[in-house]
């Protein structure tokens, strides 16, 4: 190639013809189902590549605007949420939580992390903002945790994919659950976020929900990022697989199907 870099991008044109068939490779190993991928700098569109399909079983190809579930990426959204009404004063990174959410005051600790539920200590300090955005706040998931609390947690509060708690309750149900470690301590995976969004709803005086349009995705013109698939746009959603492995195959995960906004 006599100019494998464009000047108007600066990017290799050798280069990005890799992706492609890299991607390519990866759907047919049976991987994943499909990719949409796209470079933009400075307002011009570089590279858009859809490959694969986003319902397998209906033949249905990924398209430029087909929808996903981005899960845990709703957490930095979540941040940048909660990051706004910081910029505006209305909480220190310092602050208890406690002000915003009375329930998770008197924690205590579990003496163990992977110990009996009844062995546990007071709390040496409040959980703070700062440590639910780095998730040092002794809270955890169900599925990040081990021995009786990982039970208690699913048990307690559901399926981390299905729950359909109302906020306030939620909330409660979760304070009802002993810290894993005590608030600061360590790095752990969890609700943390989920606990920041609440609280941004309740500092705001609107639902999360509300608050993520208003200051977020309207402003951005992000109008296909929402807590659910509306009916008249789920042909572009994309399914969610998971690999069998005792067949190396991709199976449909089923997720419930939501009319109106959930809970």
């Amino acid at each position: 190639m006599d100019n494998p870099v464009p000047v108007k991008s600066g990017f290799s044109s050798e280069k990005l013809a890799q992706i492609t068939p890299t991607l390519q490779k990866t759907v047919a190993a049976g991987d994943l189902s499909g990719f949409v991928t796209l470079i933009w700098q400075n307002g011009e569109l570089i590279q858009l590549d859809t490959v694969g399909k986003r319902n397998i079983g209906e033949n249905l190809p990924m398209t430029r605007d087909t929808l996903f579930r981005i899960a845990s990426m709703t957490k930095p959204i979540t941040s940048v949420a909660a990051l706004m009404l910081l910029e505006e004063g209305r909480f220190k990174l310092s602050d208890p939580i406690t002000t915003w959410a009375p329930e998770f005051a008197d924690m205590r600790v579990l003496k163990h992390p992977d110990g009996p539920l009844d062995e546990t200590a007071v709390a040496p300090r409040a959980i703070t903002f700062e440590d639910l955005f780095t998730h040092r706040a002794g809270l955890s998931y169900a599925f990040s945790a081990v021995g009786p609390i990982a039970d208690a947690y699913q048990r307690t509060l559901g399926d981390v994919l299905t729950i359909d708690t109302p906020p306030d309750a939620w909330m409660k149900a979760l304070s009802t659950l002993p810290l894993l470690y005590a608030p600061g301590e360590r790095f752990h995976y969890s609700h943390a976020t989920d606990v920041l969004g609440f609280l941004v709803a309740r500092i705001a005086g609107k639902p999360f929900r509300d608050f993520l349009i208003e200051r977020i995705f309207t402003p951005l013109a992000m109008h296909d990022t929402d807590f659910y698939v509306p009916p008249e746009k789920r042909h572009r959603a994309a399914v969610v697989y998971r690999l069998d492995t005792a067949t190396d195959t991709l199976k449909p995960v089923a997720f419930p199907a939501h009319d109106t906004p959930p809970k």
